[in-house]
């Protein structure tokens, strides 16, 4: 484990992790409008004691309690499946700021999300100390602006941010404990997934709500200086800060797993990463 700055080698690596991996493990939420589907949010599948979810943001997640209310789900480049399943959340309200919710999905939902995507297992979630000074953090997710229209039909595309942990300031000056957020810094470029692109980070992150925030284990070889990565999905994100500070801001991970304990019952065994 190494901290690590952006360069040519490891910008393809994390391209290629995310093609491969990260970006199947995350879903973007449409809800219907007069117009059509549209963006709402993003979530993370997740399987956890074959049980499968999707973890998202609460304000996501509440749309649907509204029993006349949908979201949708892309699996096919025109077809979409509408979201069924027992909904958990935070009410933001009474929480201190805590802003996360899981979809426990319906068995019908399975098949047709397993084509298009993957379900990240326990073993690549974890708890987290933050690093600072190193660009190991990675935000994947859908933003609202990212839509274009091909012969009328609705088009969407996803961006990854690689950026570093924020130092104390920022949580003082918004009031976020470190116990349960994680802050990472908003600024320089981000990277456009269908092109490639390297772009200024635009203010506008309306739509990333619910999407993971990853950690990336950069590792080198060192006899042949090769690098290689691994990953954990380390917290979900909430909302950003654009004041004195720019930033991201996620509810850390082991709230979910503390959820999970409460409300399914479920048992975890903590183990080290080696």
């Amino acid at each position: 484990m190494i901290k690590t700055e952006s360069n040519s080698e490891t910008d393809k690596l994390i391209k290629d992790l995310i093609d491969s991996d990260l970006l199947r493990f995350t879903i973007q939420f449409f809800y219907k409008t007069e117009n059509g589907l549209r963006p709402f949010g993003t979530g993370v599948l997740v399987l956890i004691h074959e049980t499968h979810f999707i973890l998202t943001a609460s304000h996501v997640a509440d749309y649907l309690i509204e029993e006349s209310n949908q979201l949708f789900i892309r699996v096919d480049k025109e077809k979409y499946i509408n979201v069924i399943g027992d909904i958990k959340y935070t009410d933001i309200d009474k929480s201190q700021g805590i802003d996360l919710a899981y979809i426990k999905i319906d068995k019908e939902m399975i098949t047709p999300l397993s084509r298009p995507y993957k379900f990240l297992t326990i073993d690549k979630i974890s708890k987290h100390n933050r690093m600072l000074d190193a660009s190991n953090y990675c935000v994947l997710g859908f933003p609202e602006k990212n839509i274009k229209f091909n012969n009328g039909k609705l088009d969407t595309g996803a961006s990854f941010y690689l950026t570093s942990a924020s130092n104390e300031n920022p949580y003082e000056f918004y009031g976020y404990n470190k116990s349960d957020f994680f802050l990472v810094e908003m600024k320089g470029k981000g990277i456009d997934i269908e092109t490639g692109d390297k772009k200024k980070i635009n203010a506008h992150f309306y739509g990333i709500s619910g999407c993971g925030l990853w950690y990336i284990d950069f590792n080198q070889d060192q006899q042949t200086n090769e690098y290689w990565l691994d990953y954990r999905l380390i917290g979900i994100m909430t909302e950003f800060k654009k004041g004195k500070y720019f930033c991201l801001v996620a509810n850390k991970i082991h709230l979910f797993i503390e959820a999970f304990k409460v409300i399914e019952g479920f048992k975890f065994n903590e183990t080290k990463k080696s």
